[in-house]
Parts: structure tokens; sequence; C-alpha cells
């Protein structure tokens, strides 16, 4: 069973910033949102400059970005990486997404209730913003540069003043070598400056989607595997007065039946009741 340990946005955020490769303090944040070890980022090779739990950029420019809440079809793994990328100021050709698995350190990852993008919209900029803050640092260190006198633009750091430019991949190492920011020390664009987020950003799966290569729970075999069918009231809060499942267990690959009880008033999460045959096959 899961446990869910409620903490604030603000001590989530602090939460999520030292977990990286460089640790702010570890008494900032709740035990159960430590790391020890990092998921494996998707795809890209050389450094990587890892400063949360959310996004990796590496020498070659690819940006990893992990969807820590399920898909349900909602598009929830595109939009909240779009809402990181965007504040990052990241190039979407660039991106590639990771679904994260169950893991306590992303916090709460209960996809219900669609408070998905409510709930991770603020994390998901602050860890964007955290990331172009170390970027930019790593540039004004190169350049000597005040750090008001550097912008970004789709996956680049820009001087204007001189025209220098370097990416976020040629930065990654550099960056990936300093302290994390304190999320007060972080700056966010104006919501006039999104390139991504409220437009028509397809998902970034749209292709697989539409020829049916993604895996979902559905799809899934394990060795031994049974089916439930669940046969229920027609009435919702009816109850089975009785049932005689002697002809259903004589059925080939039939093992069991099972009573499903009613839910007690009010529903909320309770199983609705009913009766269950577990077979060899659906």
């Amino acid at each position: 069973m899961n446990t869910i340990t409620n903490v604030s946005r603000r001590e989530f955020v602090k939460g999520v910033f030292s977990t990286g490769a460089l640790v702010l303090s570890a008494s900032l944040l709740p035990k159960s949102l430590w790391a020890q070890t990092y998921p494996p980022v998707a795809g890209g090779t050389g450094s990587i400059l890892r400063p949360n739990l959310f996004v990796a950029i590496q020498s070659d420019d690819t940006i990893s970005i992990v969807a820590a809440r399920s898909e349900m079809g909602t598009g929830i793994s595109t939009a909240l990486p779009v809402v990181l990328a965007d504040e990052l100021d990241a190039d979407w050709t660039n991106v590639k997404i990771r679904q994260g698995d169950g893991d306590k350190r992303y916090g709460d990852q209960d996809t219900d209730g669609s408070h998905s993008v409510r709930s991770f919209f603020d994390v998901m900029r602050s860890c964007g913003a955290s990331a172009r803050y170390m970027l930019i640092q790593a540039a004004v260190a190169q350049w000597k540069v005040p750090a008001a006198a550097c912008e970004t633009a789709l996956g680049t750091v820009i001087h204007r003043a001189s025209g220098r430019k370097l990416t976020y991949g040629q930065l990654a190492e550099s960056a990936s070598k300093l302290a994390v920011p304190d999320p007060t020390m972080l700056s966010f664009k104006p919501a006039s400056a999104w390139r991504y987020i409220g437009k028509n950003t397809p998902r970034y799966n749209l292709a697989a989607l539409c020829t049916g290569q993604p895996v979902f729970g559905i799809d899934q075999r394990v060795d031994g595997m049974l089916f439930a069918s669940v046969e229920r009231p027609p009435v919702f809060g009816g109850k089975v007065k009785s049932y005689d499942d002697k002809d259903a267990l004589r059925v080939h690959g039939v093992h069991q039946s099972v009573a499903i009880p009613p839910f007690d008033p009010p529903c909320a999460f309770q199983a609705l009741g009913g009766i269950a045959v577990i077979a060899d096959n659906t």
C-alpha cells in the first residue's frame, strides 16, 4: 500500500530542489521526499545537469522531463512537461518525456479529480526556472558579464551586447557544478512570454497513439495471470440477495467466484458490490 505524506506546496518545492546531484540541505525537506538514486533519463549522451527530480539536460542538448502523473487519456503526460519546458525556455523538439514510475519522491501521484495541473503547475515552473537560472549563471561565469545582461531563447543562453551564444548542452557540465538556487531566488516568465503554455501543443506521443503502440494497464500480461468479470446489481446501491455459482464453476477455465460486499453510504472510493467470476480469460 502506498503511503501519502501531506506537505505544503513550499515544502514540496524545497523537496524536489534538494534531491538532485547538488543537495541544498537534507534538513529542509521531509524525509519522505529524499532521493537516493535518479530515474534513468530518456536518450541523450554526455554530462548531465540534474537540478531536481523532474529535468535533466545533457551535453548533446537533449532535455529529459519526467511526467510523474499517470496518463489516462487526458494528455497530462504532455501538459506538465510543457509547463517545465516553457519556464526553462527549452526547444520542445529536443525534449524527451519519460513516464515516471510510482515513487514517493515525486510527491502526490494520485491522478484523479482533474487537479494535476492545478497542483503541480507551480512545481514544474519552479523546476524549469531553477535549471534556467543555473544555465545563465554558468554562462555568466564563462563570459564575465552581469546576469542581467543575459537572456534565454529555445535552449540557448544569449548575451545580446556581444552576440555570444551557448546552447544548454554546452553549458550543462559547468552548470552542474553550481549550487541549486533556493526557490526564493527564482524569477518567472510573464504569461505574455509563454511559448507553450495555453498554446496548441500536440501530445508528444500522438503518432504512437494513432498507431496503437503505447502499452496500457489492460495490455499487461504476466505468468499465471487470471481475469475477473464483475456482475453488479442493476440499481446503484443494490445488494445481491443470493447467487448460485455451480454451473459457472463447471465452465472450463473458471476458477472461482467471489462475492464483493456492498458499500456503506456514502460510496466515496468503496467497491460497488456484486459477484466476480475469476477465469483464465475474459
